[in-house]
């Protein structure tokens, strides 16, 4: 038996991030949150984690994983990203396969690393229901201050200078587009001091 919209609204309701009468954008919301969501719910307090989760304000990112988001190329990409959401009128039925890939390459990423760092930022999770859901679910204040928080956790402490090697020793390398510098130029206003 998998959970009902109209049981969902209830207990949104009950919990308190819900209003009544439910306006047509929260009733589209909850369609959508059923649809990323739905099949691996059947009761409402499977449900109350993923819906805390995605009002959430910011994400926590797994520190290795901040660490490969760490580079010239995915701190751009991300803040052209949010510019792109930004733009756009509407979350829903965006092309975010080729418009993501469009950008990514822009900064010479590969679709799936730029998928991944998008994720990664909106989410903190290397999985789940797909980007064009996950979008209109976020909305685009949190997917702006998503991206803001990542971004400047990015470039505060020591900058965009990365790890040397990863938690097993070996040589850790981030997220780089094509053609990027395995050493890039230092440039204290994005990268800190010395």
């Amino acid at each position: 038996m998998s959970l009902s919209a109209e049981d969902l609204i209830v207990a949104m309701q009950r919990w308190g991030v819900l209003e009544q009468p439910v306006p047509d954008a929260a009733r589209r919301w909850i369609d959508t949150f059923l649809i990323a969501y739905g099949d691996d719910l059947t009761t409402v307090e499977q449900a109350r984690p993923a819906v805390e989760a995605l009002r959430e304000e910011a994400c926590m990112i797994p520190a290795l994983e901040l660490e490969r988001l760490r580079s010239r190329d995915v701190l751009f990409f991300l803040d052209t990203v949010g510019q792109y959401v930004d733009a756009q009128p509407e979350l829903r039925d965006l092309p975010l396969e080729h418009d993501l890939a469009a950008i990514a390459d822009e900064f010479g990423l590969s679709a799936e690393d730029a998928r991944s760092s998008v994720r990664m930022a909106l989410t903190g999770t290397a999985d789940g229901p797909p980007l064009e859901l996950l979008f209109p679910l976020l909305g685009h204040d949190r997917i702006l201050m998503r991206v803001g928080a990542v971004n400047s956790k990015l470039l505060h402490g020591r900058g965009l200078k990365p790890i040397e090697r990863g938690p097993d020793g070996a040589p850790f390398a981030p997220i780089r587009g094509r053609g990027a510098p395995s050493e890039p130029e230092r440039n204290p206003a994005v990268d800190g001091p010395g």
